[in-house]
């Protein structure tokens, strides 16, 4: 009898034991969702990437966007005009506008006017934290309220790419914007942590739905890019890496195929960062495609 009971605390131990960690599991992932790493200059700095806006050799200014408690770094770039064609350039996940100032390359004869902030919980913003894409294309559209007037390109990578997506959506910005490109979107924010899972070789199907859950305490929902493809007017160009750990090339696809007018760039060999290097051409086309759909 004795041994009996033994086993079965021992059991419950184990059992007791088991769920602690797993519980602890979950609330790690959540942290690092609600609070990604902040690659700021130092990190721009160690990756020899461009460390100061005016790297491309056009004027540039630095302010800060508040918007619903955070205090977002921006990069402005180029003609100072706020009816310019204007070229608001998201990064992604766990990155900033340095990130993006890297990508700018591509897209200088696009635009005259360039937008580069640092999302709220990201880079060296201030104040309130990030919601992974639930909110963000409010602040796109407060962003472009506050100081732009004129026609805009949205451009994302990421979550970045999401956010544009869903940002070209909302009424104020609908007849304004001139098109998206979106680098390696994906279809919901399912899709991201399970990567990331996956890259540290954690149980996906038992970690992803409790993970949302959990988030969905502090607010932060999925959210279909694809839904938000198909209301979008303006044309979407998608372009994705068929060697990306992060967005399933199927899903890119989806999106870009749910467009009224929507076009789809698949490049073999990039990885999810490697757009600035392996894509320019790609790129340069979509930038052509959506400059002459957005005419008609």
């Amino acid at each position: 009898m004795i041994e009996s009971s033994a086993i079965l605390g021992g059991a419950a131990f184990v059992t007791a034991a088991a769920s602690l960690t797993y519980a602890g599991t979950v609330a790690g992932i959540v942290l690092e969702s609600l609070r990604p790493e902040r690659k700021g200059l130092g990190w721009a700095l160690g990756r020899g990437l461009p460390s100061e806006p005016t790297a491309w050799g056009l004027p540039a200014r630095e302010w800060t966007h508040e918007y619903n408690g955070a205090r977002c770094p921006v990069f402005e770039i180029g003609d100072e005009d706020p009816s310019a064609l204007t070229a608001i350039v998201l990064h992604g996940f766990s990155r900033s506008r340095y990130d993006a100032l890297s990508r700018l390359g591509p897209l200088l004869h696009h635009a005259k006017r360039f937008i580069l902030p640092d999302l709220p919980g990201h880079g060296d913003a201030q104040g309130r934290g990030t919601r992974l894409g639930t909110d963000e294309d409010l602040f796109v559209e407060s962003l472009a309220k506050a100081h732009t007037t004129g026609p805009l390109l949205l451009v994302g990578h990421s979550l970045g790419a999401t956010v544009a997506i869903h940002a070209s959506t909302l009424e104020s910005l609908r007849g304004r914007t001139v098109g998206v490109l979106a680098l390696a979107p994906y279809e919901r924010l399912s899709t991201p942590i399970g990567a990331r899972l996956d890259l540290r070789s954690m149980p996906r199907r038992a970690l992803v739905t409790p993970t949302l859950s959990a988030l969905g305490a502090f607010g932060i929902r999925e959210r279909s890019t694809r839904d938000a493809a198909a209301r979008a007017e303006c044309p979407i160009a998608v372009i994705t890496g068929g060697a990306d750990p992060v967005t399933p090339p199927a899903e890119a696809h989806a999106i870009a195929e749910a467009a009224k007018r929507g076009s789809y760039a698949l490049v073999l060999s990039a990885r999810h960062d490697d757009f600035n290097t392996l894509a320019t051409h790609e790129i340069a086309a979509a930038l052509a495609w959506i400059s002459d759909h957005a005419r008609r």
